[in-house]
């Protein structure tokens, strides 16, 4: 009988990974990194309480909660002493639960309940830019108010201490307090930021009224305006699709609540503006088949790009109709980069497999937000087409503007001036031959747009009054022998004057001049 030889391989055992069972250490840094870098821009603090307070606010109206007459949002704004207040109607926080949850690091409550905010990191967003951050709070049914505060002073002083030795967990206790207040002079159910002494970073911008109202009617889920003419259409479709009712907030710059940033007229310059004429409600399907976002695009004249200064352009992307990035999220899409300044919407990403990063400028890569890229990248090829088109359409518009202007001018100097004969009736055919050639251009413009319809209306009216111009007949040979050159050549000479001088006017003066020298007038 032959032995059985088992052979063992040494080497695969040797190299097996194993569990690390080693103690894992989180440094202070993490918190310099989420108080201080988290977020590039300093207005994204405003987006980040909002954005709390109005999951805070969902949560009291699905548990049936009552609100007071005041805004669901309140910002006020004490410049002189460099302090904010944040306060919503929310559920508030319980006090039993309150210093855990206001000094817990990415460890939210919120994961998996379909709310705007769920890493837990953004209620610290303000302690780059203060000197101290409170927290107030008292949920329906209790007393007393629950404050927290947080020492950014301390907190700076600590990170930059060499030889303070604690970890995350030590240097957040070093740098808060906690205490109970009484509950006379407060709302009986609310919650509450406070951010004293901030920052000047950026021209002041955080205590500037005008720039965060601009900032928040375009990040925060405010409602339309009453004066937008599409805002029941949109906010229907919102509603058909689950999107949240919007918040009521006003700031204390006596201007009274921020609406959503859409407006019915988009100013392109100080002296040229355009019109939101319709809208296009838009849904698109995620690679399962499933809608996956859902929103509306804006149909202007596509005149040029609107200004970034206005806080009205570009597609925006929004989750929890909260915006995600800035008005340029979809550039890179775009046939020409120029054109996502443009257009204007908003597109609401409903589907739970596409989530915004922790910065919130992008959404985190995924295969289903590939999928959802490509059929953007759709509809932004379609609008770069119609910008196009309507940049043809305006140059068409104008070559037959200036063909009729010249026309009118033409005419109107037959009727109201004594010219000569033959200038009259060279002017009058040169203005049908105008006429005819406005004619052929207006009917490639868009029949079913206002400027056909104008334009349509003003080729008859000057085709009317041609025709009631009588040419005159009167003999222009007096002074020049019959069959001579000039007599040949003379009219020619007028057209060619009159069709390139710099305007009509000029063209009949100079051509009245050429005819003197002729002895003609």
């Amino acid at each position: 009988m032959s032995a059985v030889v088992t052979k063992i391989n040494i080497s695969s055992i040797m190299n097996r990974p194993k569990q690390v069972t080693d103690s894992i250490v989180v440094g202070k840094d993490v918190l310099d990194l989420l108080a201080g870098s988290m977020y590039v821009d300093p207005l994204n603090i405003y987006r980040e309480y909002v954005q709390n307070a109005a999951d805070a606010i969902d949560e009291a109206r699905d548990k049936g909660l009552k609100f007071a007459e005041q805004p669901d949002v309140e910002i006020s704004f004490n410049q002189l002493d460099r302090v904010v207040k944040i306060r919503d109607q929310g559920t508030g926080v319980p006090s039993n639960e309150f210093v855990q949850r206001l000094t817990s690091i990415g460890s939210s409550q919120k994961r998996g309940k379909k709310l705007r905010g769920f890493r837990g990191v953004g209620r610290l967003s303000a302690l780059g830019y203060c000197q101290e951050l409170i927290f107030r709070s008292r949920a329906e049914g209790e007393k007393n108010v629950s404050e927290l505060r947080w020492d950014g002073r301390i907190l700076r002083e600590k990170m930059r201490d060499q030889s303070f030795e604690g970890g995350l967990a030590e240097i957040v206790q070093a740098a808060t307090s906690f205490n109970m207040l009484p509950g006379d002079g407060y709302p009986s159910r609310f919650f509450e930021v406070e951010m004293r002494k901030i920052s000047r970073v950026r021209n002041d911008i955080l205590l500037n009224e005008d720039i965060v109202r601009s900032y928040l009617s375009q990040v925060a889920p405010v409602p339309f305006s009453d004066e937008f003419k599409f805002r029941q259409e949109i906010q229907s479709h919102l509603e058909a699709h689950g999107i949240r009712a919007p918040i009521h907030i006003e700031i204390s710059d006596g201007k009274g609540q921020v609406f959503h940033r859409a407006q019915n007229n988009i100013f392109l310059r100080d002296s040229v503006s355009t019109q939101v004429n319709s809208i296009e409600l838009v849904e698109y399907r995620g690679s399962d088949g499933e809608i996956c976002a859902i929103g509306w695009i804006g149909d202007h004249a596509y005149a040029g790009s609107i200004p970034k200064r206005h806080g009205l352009g570009g597609i925006r992307l929004r989750a929890g109709n909260i915006q995600i990035g800035d008005e340029l999220i979809l550039a890179e899409i775009f046939p020409e980069a120029r054109f996502a300044g443009w257009a204007i919407g908003d597109i609401h990403v409903i589907s739970p497999k596409i989530l915004p990063n922790g910065r919130r400028d992008e959404f985190e890569p995924s295969a289903h937000y590939s999928h959802f890229q490509t059929e953007l990248a759709i509809q932004a090829k379609n609008i770069t087409q119609l910008i196009r088109e309507r940049s043809a359409q305006r140059n068409r518009l104008r070559g037959v503007g200036l063909q009729l202007s010249n026309a009118h001018v033409w005419i109107k100097a037959v009727s109201e001036k004594s010219l000569p004969p033959l200038l009259a009736k060279i002017l009058l055919e040169i203005a049908a031959q105008k006429l005819e050639q406005a004619e052929k251009e207006a009917a490639k413009l868009d029949n079913a747009s206002e400027d056909y319809l104008v334009t349509a209306k003003k080729v008859d009216e000057l085709r009317t009054e041609l025709n009631k111009s009588q040419v005159l007949k009167a003999s222009t040979h007096s002074r020049i022998n019959p069959g001579s050159n000039l007599d040949k050549s003379l009219p020619a000479i007028l057209k060619t004057i009159l069709t390139n001088a710099k305007t009509p006017s000029d063209g009949i003066e100079l051509s009245i001049e050429v005819m003197g020298a002729v002895e003609l007038v």
